[in-house]
């Protein structure tokens, strides 16, 4: 039977396109900061106001750990 597992060996991914996506995250994380801070500024305090804040936090802690991943992958 073939074994399917994932081999040990480590995975070699472009230095190029390592540094095109941390420039894109980059850009996002700081897109997303911009509307958090506009958002957490307005005086609107609607349930809509919160979950578009609570919406756009979880994307930029995705981006943020998608950065992370792809920093450590860079000193592989």
């Amino acid at each position: 039977m073939k074994d399917f597992r994932k081999s040990r060996g480590g995975v070699s991914i472009d230095p190029e396109l390592i540094r095109r996506g941390e420039r894109q995250l980059l850009s996002e994380i700081s897109l997303l900061e911009q509307w958090l801070k506009a958002l957490r500024s307005t005086p609107e305090k609607s349930e809509l106001n919160r979950d578009t804040i609570n919406s756009y936090q979880d994307m930029l802690r995705s981006r943020q750990d998608m950065l992370a991943i792809l920093r450590e992958q860079a000193k592989k």
